[in-house]
């Protein structure tokens, strides 16, 4: 799968395909579930963004970060320096969060959910860090953790739930399920 900012579907094919021939088949049923599952994960839905992705326009090592964003659970912040330990290059936070600014594919692979370790947000691919904030606050306040609006009181919060390392909230059927 992957998601086109230009609206040119030619001029969007042949960039994919650098001049290749290929044919374009649209997919709506897909599109469809993209566009409802996001509309889902919008309104509060925990959705899992189970799709495979084309990440072949992506370097190794960004691929590696987005791969790693995605195994990320719901409800759950990691910081930049755990992904740059995570994928084996502790010093490279700062080539983490270039990679995950050039995510193209905003809220399917979750990259909201990596933040710095002060607790400050950082920067967002998918309209900055006030979407950011949104997009967490959407994934604590199921957990029933909303975000206050104050920056401080965001930076706290955030931070509480990097050190508590909070497990990702269970879904109706597995509470159901429990004894």
């Amino acid at each position: 799968m992957t998601f086109e900012k230009n609206l040119d579907p030619e001029r969007a094919l042949a960039r994919l395909t650098k001049g290749g021939r290929i044919m374009a088949v649209e997919d709506r049923l897909s599109l469809r579930r993209v566009v409802d599952d996001v509309r889902g994960y919008l309104s509060g839905e925990r959705v899992d963004f189970d799709y495979q992705l084309d990440l072949r326009d992506v370097t190794e090592f960004n691929r590696g970060v987005l791969e790693l964003a995605r195994t990320i659970p719901y409800g759950t912040l990691k910081s930049y320096k755990w992904v740059a330990e995570t994928i084996g290059s502790p010093r490279a936070t700062r080539p983490v969060g270039q990679a995950l600014a050039h995510n193209p594919l905003p809220v399917v692979v979750p990259c909201h959910r990596v933040v710095n370790s002060d607790g400050s947000l950082g920067g967002y691919s998918g309209g900055g860090p006030d979407m950011k904030r949104r997009l967490i606050g959407i994934e604590a306040g199921q957990m029933g953790f909303p975000l206050g609006e104050s920056e401080g009181e965001v930076r706290r919060r955030v931070r509480f739930l990097l050190e508590t390392d909070a497990p990702p909230i269970e879904s109706d059927d597995e509470v159901d399920a429990a004894p």
